[in-house]
């Protein structure tokens, strides 16, 4: 099955029922297939071909969602581009993807695409075409109505392009967040997606009644699969906001009767930070996801307090097409608030050890991964790729954690994360943990730094709660109440703001790479 059998499959079995909402606009399974094909028609007018990677730079709009199926249709990649990438990063990702074509807006939120695009060229020898939504694009650029008109002449050709494109084509390229490094670029196919959809909504339980929330970016796996593919495979309403505000969000929530959201530690953070929160009605809202980024217990109790449900907490990547593991409603308080749950369907997971040995229950060791959801590889890198993956077929994911004697994944760091003091391992999420717990902490972020005598020490990044203040030795005294000496971090950094990937997580690469210019030439400083 391809991820646009779907469309075809409730544009024929519910064609009035609504597909999405965004804004004041209702678009239909019917609508939206049309749409879609409309731009694989155009695709075909540009002379894109199977394989051929297609760069979709454009917002959470309804024309991103007809890109994505419509380059799908075509038998093309999908490569969404974020609205808030700079011109260097714009030019990486289109670089490294080899995009040969580019359907582009103007600009969003004071974003000047245009010239970015301008700025990235000089870099981007394979770029062919451009089409430009809505105003005056680059030079050399199409309007975007035309190319809708000049596909109108293969619209013939679509059934049989459709038909040709297997499952194992590749139909989505996301850059991974970079958090600990460059991003590189997973392939998912067909099938990678279709598996995954598949599980997710098995494990979950949506149907065709549910409405689900996306108020996170396109060209995160959350957003182009978890959201988007997980609500066309089941036939439901995928209610689409362009960026996240939380007034807007809890706006949305109450008037669109959402029933499914899904959304980082900070976005959920941020909501109940809204002084009039208590004056939504959010109890249509069965069913909250919180994945993306480490998940203090402390938010995890929040959720079911101020919301009244038991969250789902989930872990997952982009390689492996979304969240493998979550916990459910029906697990222990403490299993729900301390780990990340159980393998959703058709998802296996395994810690090795340093020898690459699988360890027993609570040891920890690096995660390892194995599904038909899991990438093919990363693009343009067989080496990188072969190094990711084990003899048995695992994908190695570069975290650190254990699994508990009833079979619950429990995630410590990222193997770039950890630092190592005196000897001792500390794991940065677990210090984050008791640093969201002091009821003065709004955001924080643990890294490791240089040092002569122990290797390295303990860095906190802290932004305190507005109105709040705090000071170090608050900070390191509330620490020692749950830590062990070793893990209370030996300095605190007061912030303003963390810098954070579009997506919302802290960017711990940007802290170890000012950590890295701090004390070059000179770690003992």
């Amino acid at each position: 099955m391809r991820i646009f059998d779907y469309l075809d499959l409730w544009a024929l079995e519910r064609p009035q029922a609504e597909a999405v909402v965004f804004g004041d606009r209702r678009i239909t399974y019917s609508d939206y297939r049309r749409e879609a094909e409309r731009f694989a028609a155009g695709l075909l007018a540009l002379g894109i071909e199977r394989g051929d990677r297609v760069g979709l730079y454009i917002p959470n709009h309804l024309e991103f969602l007809f890109g994505y199926l419509g380059t799908a249709m075509a038998g093309a990649v999908a490569v969404p581009v974020s609205w808030r990438f700079s011109a260097q990063e714009v030019a990486y990702v289109l670089g490294n993807s080899g995009a040969r074509a580019v359907v582009m807006e103007t600009g969003f939120m004071g974003n000047d695409f245009v010239q970015r695009l301008e700025e990235a060229r000089p870099n981007l020898p394979q770029l062919e075409r451009l089409v430009v939504i809505g105003g005056d694009g680059p030079s050399g650029s199409m309007p975007y109505e035309i190319f809708l008109r000049e596909g109108e002449a293969f619209a013939g050709e679509i059934a049989r392009r459709k038909e040709e494109v297997s499952e194992e084509d590749g139909a989505l390229m996301l850059f991974t967040s970079g958090t600990t490094g460059k991003p590189k670029a997973p392939l998912l196919t067909h099938h990678n997606l279709v598996s995954y959809v598949r599980s997710m909504i098995s494990f979950v339980g949506m149907d065709p009644e549910d409405r689900l929330l996306m108020d996170i970016p396109n060209n995160h796996v959350g957003g182009a699969v978890m959201a988007i593919l997980s609500s066309l495979a089941c036939g439901s309403t995928l209610v689409m906001l362009d960026s996240f505000i939380p007034s807007q969000v809890l706006r949305t929530i109450q008037e669109e009767r959402i029933t499914v959201m899904g959304q980082v530690p900070a976005q959920y953070i941020l909501l109940f930070m809204q002084p009039d929160f208590t004056d939504y009605d959010l109890s249509t809202v069965r069913t909250a996801i919180i994945s993306g980024a480490p998940t203090p217990p402390e938010l995890v109790e929040q959720v079911r307090e101020k919301m009244g449900i038991v969250p789902l907490v989930a872990y997952g990547m982009t390689e492996t097409s979304g969240a493998i593991t979550s916990t459910l409603p029906t697990h222990s308080w403490e299993k729900v608030k301390g780990s990340v749950g159980i393998p959703i369907p058709g998802v296996e997971v395994k810690i090795v050890g340093e020898e690459g040995k699988t360890v027993a229950p609570g040891t920890v060791g690096e995660i390892a991964v194995k599904g038909e959801m899991v990438m093919s590889g990363y693009f343009g890198q067989p080496e990188v790729t072969a190094q990711s993956f084990d003899k048995e077929g695992y994908f190695l994911t570069g975290d650190v954690g254990y699994i508990d004697e009833d079979g619950f994944l429990h995630i410590m760091a990222r193997k770039k994360e950890m630092y190592i003091r005196g000897g001792e391992n500390v794991y940065p999420p677990e210090v984050e943990d008791v640093l969201y717990r002091h009821p003065k902490v709004m955001f924080a972020a643990v890294v490791g730094y240089p040092d002569p005598v122990l290797g390295e020490k303990g860095r906190a990044y802290i932004v305190p709660k507005p109105g709040e203040e705090l000071t170090e030795n608050e900070i390191k005294e509330f620490c020692r109440r749950y830590l062990a000496d070793f893990k209370v971090p030996d300095q605190v950094i007061f912030r303003d703001a963390l810098p954070l990937t579009p997506l919302g997580k802290v960017h711990k690469y940007a802290l170890q790479e000012e950590i890295r210019k701090e004390f070059e030439g000179n770690p003992g400083r």
